[in-house]
């Protein structure tokens, strides 16, 4: 099975080759009668972000040397992205723009302490995606669409909980609360392939996979360093 490491260098690959490719046939293309100037996205799908980077070190809050972690690397994402081409051939390259969101609740009840203590944690994460980049793509026999994209991005991040911690060994139970809040904002790059099948007119239904590399870090996380990952898509796109 393929690290992280290794299926966002094959990702980078794949998309730099594409890109390649389809420059270099954009001349080629030119006399089609291709209309598409500009498309318009939604995407519904997930991201398998940084595990480490993502698993946050909660303090037992009646025990200060004692932790608890929470693994919210994997979350839902939303997001609408526009592209816009410098020709009007089936064969082009262009402007790639999206903002996308992710964000991931979870609610953990542990024992500690030799089951002395139970902890609950409440805790929600939210990540906002914007991005702005160059794409170029291709259309085979008036129905597939084939494109990638790489460019520059932005992160902002949230990260938030609520701890409570009861203590089982007096009577009456004692419970102590905390809460604890940060926000990150990270600067990095992305680079993303896709491929779309046309169901009707200018309507296309599709699938993506994206990845990204950023410089933004939460300081609760049990490992330091950027935060980056893999995120997949269902796309459904409107050419104008």
């Amino acid at each position: 099975m393929l690290s992280l490491d290794h299926s966002r260098s094959l990702l980078c690959l794949t998309v730099f080759s594409l890109l390649a490719a389809l420059a270099i046939g954009t001349p080629v293309a030119a006399a089609g009668e291709y209309q598409g100037l500009t498309y318009f996205q939604g995407l519904v799908g997930a991201a398998s972000l940084d595990e480490n980077k993502l698993t946050f070190a909660e303090p037992d809050l009646n025990d200060p040397d004692a932790m608890s972690t929470n693994d919210l690397s994997t979350m839902p994402y939303l997001g609408i992205a526009g592209q816009y081409a410098f020709a009007g051939t089936e064969s082009h390259i262009g402007v790639d723009a999206s903002l996308l969101i992710g964000w991931r609740s979870d609610d953990t009840s542990i024992s500690a302490g030799n089951a002395q203590t139970r902890i609950e944690i409440d805790s929600e994460l939210w990540l906002v995606d914007l991005a702005i980049g160059l794409y170029a793509q291709t259309v085979l026999g008036n129905r597939w669409r084939l494109y990638g994209a790489v460019g520059p991005m932005m992160l902002f991040g949230e990260y938030s909980d609520d701890t409570t911690a009861e203590d089982l060994t007096v009577t009456p139970m004692i419970e102590t609360r905390d809460s604890y809040s940060e926000s990150v904002f990270g600067v990095g790059g992305y680079a993303k392939a896709g491929v779309e099948y046309r169901i009707a007119g200018d309507a296309y239904l599709g699938i993506t996979v994206r990845g990204i590399a950023t410089n933004a870090e939460f300081d609760r996380a049990i490992e330091d360093g950027g935060l980056s990952g893999v995120q997949g898509f269902v796309t459904f796109t409107r050419g104008y």
